[in-house]
């Protein structure tokens, strides 16, 4: 898995590299647009995020806890319909193992890097598709028999790559909405009572800082 996503972050920073050299005034002769219309078309794009989701092992049995990742996203457009978005977001998992033995709670946190290729068939939507890092902070637990939550050792869990998917569409001028899914994977022990793979489905709210549609002054 790591190989294809080498080669998609390859591919992706060689579109970016090869899309330089393309100024505003070869945008505007490529697609005919006047100068409130390329507004939106505009190559580099910012927006922050708050993102509820649910996520849980995929290997385990449990079930997963609402939490709240915040973060911030970089949108740069290559041609009319298609860019790459990068970005960083604090990345909170949380969920209760589902065995009579063990029903206690773990807390994850994790800073995660994605790299995304985005294709946005109409002016409201955007796909997003591609892969992501995922940097271990911290975690807590409360493993039998312990009473109260512990700090897990700093090598129970580790960093970790992963694949995202999302939809993300406009609904009132600055704001938009988001239905992701998001999958994290790396080798671990399958008779581990800890687990390295992660998988989860989330809701989000953006606000665009960069207005794609407010024509310049």
């Amino acid at each position: 898995m790591m190989r294809y996503l080498c080669l998609l972050f390859l591919l992706c920073f060689g579109s970016l590299w090869s899309s330089v050299a393309q100024g505003p005034g070869l945008l505007i002769q490529q697609y005919s647009k006047a100068s409130y219309d390329l507004e939106y078309y505009r190559k580099w794009n910012f927006d922050v995020f708050l993102q509820p989701h649910l996520s849980k092992p995929s290997n385990r049995e449990s079930k997963g806890k609402l939490q709240l990742n915040l973060g911030g996203r970089v949108h740069y457009r290559m041609t009319k319909s298609f860019g790459l978005t990068s970005g960083v977001d604090f990345h909170r998992i949380k969920y209760q193992y589902a065995y009579e033995s063990d029903n206690s709670v773990d807390h994850l946190n994790f800073l995660r890097l994605p790299l995304l290729l985005s294709i946005c068939p109409v002016k409201r939507l955007r796909l997003s598709l591609g892969g992501s890092y995922q940097f271990f902070l911290s975690a807590t637990g409360q493993p039998p028999p312990a009473t109260e939550p512990l700090p897990y050792p700093s090598r129970s869990f580790i960093n970790s790559i992963g694949v995202m998917a999302s939809a993300h569409y406009r609904v009132y001028r600055k704001f938009s909405a988001s239905l992701g899914f998001h999958f994290q994977k790396t080798s671990s022990n399958p008779i581990d009572r800890l687990s390295q793979n992660f998988k989860g489905f989330s809701i989000g709210v953006a606000y665009t800082l960069l207005n794609p549609n407010q024509p310049k002054k």
